[in-house]
């Protein structure tokens, strides 16, 4: 028989840790500990996961040491949906658990979904997908990103970023998720969460804004085509670069980012008046030196014909 530490019983009733909406009086309803029968559960649209994913190892630790945190629900009739917890769900069923700790708290569908949303973002697994979904579905209520972030703890740019990964995505025609394989993403079949960060924030510099927009929608699949495999420093150097020079192709954009991880050092000293001259064209590029020097050289190269010669 599975034994659950000793603190679920002296569980206090207290108030749901959900701030008031502005326009709206949310009734702050006592929650209530239990143990439900897993018959009792479903898994509802409140709960913003869209799958369990893999539950092996949760169920072999529910097996050994029992269900280690109640899942959350909320009363629907005679029966009770989750709201957090749906992967202890899961597991506690592959366990063959008859019952499941829970916190039943009187919730409305608003409610549900921010509880839902608030620990998913806090545990950090959520798809993209799955928190752009649930953006949509409160904003019917609020109208606002604003009044959602505060409700949800969070800031209102995270709200806007995931939303326009997520608009980003029918164009690039792969998925975006949290943490995607280096497989998925050498096959160009999936691309990280933060690799698509970067390419949203990029294409809303002026520089890139300038573009014109067929111009524009044919550099964003060409980008993500270009940093998908790339370790996520590298990418950031080749969206950094093109957020300098918009103009360039993201072939030689990525060549140009990339030189220093397969060129050669040499160390080179220049005479103080053509440092500071470097150091001048470097700032008026938002550069640094590092950057503009091979550049610099091999332009020079090409005017006096040697890049030609050596081809």
């Amino acid at each position: 028989m599975k034994r659950h530490p000793p603190s679920y019983q002296n569980l206090q009733r207290k108030k749901p840790n959900i701030q008031k909406h502005p326009k709206e009086q949310w009734a702050m309803n006592l929650a209530q500990f239990t143990e439900i029968p897993i018959a009792k559960l479903y898994v509802g649209k409140s709960n913003v996961r869209g799958s369990a994913g893999d539950i092996t190892e949760l169920t072999k630790s529910i097996e050994e040491e029992g269900v280690l945190q109640p899942i959350l629900v909320r009363p629907v009739k005679d029966r009770y949906e989750i709201i957090v917890g749906s992967r202890r769900f899961s597991a506690s069923k592959a366990a063959s658990l008859k019952s499941i700790p829970a916190i039943v708290r009187e919730m409305n569908d608003d409610e549900a979904i921010v509880a839902s949303l608030t620990e998913n973002i806090q545990r950090g697994d959520l798809e993209p997908e799955e928190e752009a979904s649930a953006y949509k579905r409160l904003y019917e209520s609020y109208r606002s990103y604003r009044k959602m972030a505060t409700v949800l703890g969070i800031d209102e740019s995270r709200i806007r970023r995931v939303l326009g990964i997520m608009e980003l995505v029918p164009k690039l025609r792969k998925e975006v998720r949290r943490y995607a394989a280096p497989s998925e993403r050498d096959k160009g079949e999936a691309i990280p969460f933060e690799h698509a960060t970067m390419i949203v924030e990029a294409f809303r510099t002026e520089e890139i804004k300038r573009l014109p927009e067929a111009e524009k929608a044919a550099k964003q699949v060409e980008i993500a085509k270009a940093i998908a495999p790339l370790r996520q420093y590298e990418a950031r150097k080749v969206v950094d670069r093109f957020k300098m020079f918009p103009e360039k192709s993201i072939e030689i954009i990525k060549e140009e980012a990339l030189a220093s991880e397969t060129g050669i050092a040499i160390r080179v000293y220049f005479i103080p008046k053509i440092a500071r001259l470097l150091s001048k064209a470097a700032e008026d590029r938002g550069m640094s030196m590092e950057e503009l020097v091979p550049i610099a050289c091999e332009e020079w190269l090409k005017q006096v014909g040697y890049v030609g010669r050596m081809d």
